[in-house]
C-alpha cells in the first residue's frame, strides 16, 4: 500500500508534523510506502484557476509545485492530511493544495479516481476549533472524494510546539490510525 502524507504547516518540526511522523512511521512499520509532502518549502504553488481544464482532461491542468502531490495522491491508497487552524480555518498552504482537489472530480462532478482510499486527517490548534475544522476536512474526503476514514486527531496545543510530540495520548493515537492502513 502506498500512502501519501502531506504536511502544511510553515512551522518546521511542530505538532502536526510530529503526529503525522508518528502515523506514518506505524504505518512503515505495518508494511506500508509513505511518501511524504512539505507544502511550505514550495514556491511554485497556486490554487484552483478555475479554468474547467481538469474537466476536459481528467486531471488538473496547472504544472507547479503541486502537480506531483496530487498526482501521487491520485495514484496512493492512502491519505494523510494536516494543518493547523488559522484563524477557524485551514492554513492558506493546505487550502491551495484542496482547492485542486476539485481536479478528481469529472465535469459531471463524479469522482475520476479510485474511490476507497485510506485518509487520516491531523488538526491542530493553539487554543480551538480543531474538532471543527478535522470533521470538515474528513466530510470532504468522505463525502466528495469517497474516501474511507482510518481515523481523526485533532488538539489544542496552548501554542506549545512540542505538545504533541510530548503528549503520550496523542502519539499513541496516531501509532494506532498507522496500523489502519
Amino acid at each position: 500500500m502506498t500512502i501519501v502524507a502531506v504536511i502544511s504547516t510553515p512551522e518546521k518540526n511542530g505538532n502536526t508534523e510530529a503526529v503525522v511522523n508518528k502515523i506514518a512511521e506505524s504505518a512503515k512499520a505495518n508494511g506500508q510506502d509513505v511518501k511524504t509532502f512539505y507544502l511550505n518549502p514550495m514556491t511554485n504553488r497556486k490554487g484552483c484557476q478555475a479554468c474547467f481544464g481538469c474537466k476536459a482532461k481528467g486531471r488538473c491542468v496547472q504544472n507547479d509545485d503541486l502537480t506531483p502531490v496530487l498526482d501521487a495522491i491520485r495514484e496512493a491508497d492512502g491519505i494523510i492530511l494536516s494543518t493547523p487552524v488559522y484563524f477557524g480555518e485551514a492554513c492558506g498552504q493546505y487550502r491551495l493544495l484542496e482547492d485542486r482537489f476539485f481536479g478528481f472530480l469529472d465535469g459531471s462532478f463524479n469522482l475520476n479516481m479510485p474511490a476507497g482510499k485510506k485518509v487520516a486527517v491531523v488538526v491542530s490548534a493553539g487554543s480551538a476549533g480543531a474538532d471543527k475544522l478535522a470533521d470538515k476536512i474528513e466530510g470532504v474526503m468522505t463525502g466528495f472524494f469517497k474516501c474511507q476514514s482510518v481515523g481523526k486527531i485533532a488538539f489544542a496545543t496552548g501554542n506549545n510546539k512540542a505538545f504533541a510530540a510530548g503528549n503520550t495520548d496523542i502519539m499513541a493515537q496516531a501509532e494506532a490510525i498507522g496500523k489502519k492502513f
